[in-house]
């Protein structure tokens, strides 16, 4: 039996939070991890010298204690600048600010919608596809937002609510589009939501807390089967059992309610909590590309991936010498399931890759392809509701629930490392 202050479920970005803050307040913590290396979603795999992060991941470092502890390893600090290619068209991101690249009765029929859209406050919208609608007319919003809705959070807009997109899609005025229209204006302004983006130089993107990790009580190979919050034990897959005195958790809500709760409603808000899953399509090249960004987008419904990065162009640590590097991200969900074998979605991939003209099939060196169960929550209609009776049930059995899926919001690395960490303000 192994014995704890503080056991911690997962060893992602919010575990190794979590574990830090302990330290600092000089409290035994034991963090365990289900799979046989630390770094979770942010975590990264490495094949015939070509190293994948788990996703397109890089660091706004906002919160001042990110800064501190991120900047103090050696980084890169990247342009937030990315690209969008839609029906045969590369155009800068955000498409609302940057039409120029389109033709020209592509861009009349954007202003026309601009210009017709809908006069509300977006207070007054009803879901998603709703504010779509009012930011930036009916023709625009589903020949562009809507379209990489379907492709990104599986499934239609109308299904979605509106908390989690506020700072993250620019709010173009009728003046900036028209702006962004005209070849001959100046370019304008990048309004991605922040201006910088980190990675750190060696280690992949997890690099940025490897200091941290390395100072800690991570086990891998734990995976939590049971839990007894009346006893506080944990019971792992491997045999092992572990007492605690405290518990935090960033196991997703849906999991952690199966192993606390007979409930039948709580059950049943927790299988109401849906998330997106992705396959992860990485491939290595032979040669040195300059790719001009580090992510783009891909609206075209037929072509898999909805994001495409460069772990090569975030760092060249991440692949051999005079070779580069794209990982294709395909994500599907409940409501959209993946339809294709892993053969059958390397096969599309190649094809979308080589239809949109930034590699060939004789160019590639390597390939891989890996499924990620939990990549975003899906904000349905509701889902809030059914967050809250949840997260209620894990508090009345004395678990602290933090990170992306132990909070079940939209959030980026570093606010789950905050969330992580603020956990501990809980703990005395």
């Amino acid at each position: 039996m192994i014995n704890t202050n503080i056991a911690i479920i997962g060893a992602g970005f919010a575990g190794i939070a979590a574990g830090y803050a302990a330290k600092e307040k000089n409290l035994q913590a034991t963090i365990f991890e289900a799979t046989d290396d630390w770094g979770g979603l942010c975590g990264n795999f490495s094949v015939d010298g070509f190293r994948f992060d788990k996703a397109v991941h890089l660091s706004f470092n906002e919160p001042e204690l990110v800064q501190k502890l991120f900047l103090n390893r050696p980084h890169y600090a990247h342009s937030s600048e990315s690209r969008n290619y839609a029906d045969g068209y590369w155009v800068r991101h955000p498409v609302q600010n940057n039409l120029r690249e389109l033709p020209v009765e592509e861009r009349i029929r954007v202003i026309e919608s601009f210009i017709n859209r809908e006069n509300i406050p977006d207070a007054g919208a009803e879901n998603y596809w709703h504010w779509l609608t009012i930011q930036f007319g009916e023709y625009f919003a589903e020949k562009y937002p809507a379209r990489y809705t379907r492709k990104y959070w599986g499934t239609d807009a109308e299904n979605l609510n509106c908390n989690w997109c506020g700072g993250r899609l620019h709010q173009a005025s009728l003046e900036e589009v028209l702006v962004g229209a005209f070849p001959d204006a100046t370019e304008p302004d990048n309004v991605y939501y922040t201006k910088v983006m980190n990675y750190p130089i060696t280690g992949g993107y997890k690099n940025f807390v490897a200091e941290i990790a390395v100072s800690l009580d991570i086990r891998c190979g734990y995976m939590v089967t049971a839990i007894d919050t009346a006893e506080k034990i944990l019971i792992f897959a491997n045999g092992e059992s572990c007492r605690y005195e405290k518990l935090i958790s960033t196991m997703p809500l849906p999991h952690l309610a199966k192993m606390i709760t007979d409930d039948e409603e709580v059950l049943a808000a927790a299988d109401q909590l849906q998330t997106t899953s992705m396959a992860l399509i990485s491939v290595g090249y032979k040669k040195k590309f300059d790719f001009p960004t580090n992510w783009f987008y891909v609206y075209d419904e037929d072509i898999p991936f909805a994001r495409v990065h460069s772990p090569s162009r975030k760092s060249p640590d991440n692949a051999p010498q005079n070779c580069s590097s794209l990982q294709f991200e395909i994500y599907y969900s409940r409501e959209f399931p993946l339809k294709f074998t892993d053969d059958e979605l390397i096969f599309k991939t190649i094809d979308g890759m080589e239809r949109i003209g930034v590699a060939k099939f004789s160019d590639i060196d390597i390939l891989d392809c890996r499924h990620v169960e939990f990549a975003n929550v899906i904000f349905y209609n509701g889902m809030e509701e059914n967050r809250a009776i949840v997260l209620r049930e894990v508090a009345e059995h004395g678990i602290i629930s933090c990170g992306r899926f132990g909070e079940w919001d939209y959030l980026w690395s570093d606010q789950s490392f905050m969330s992580g960490y603020n956990s501990l303000q809980e703990v005395t």
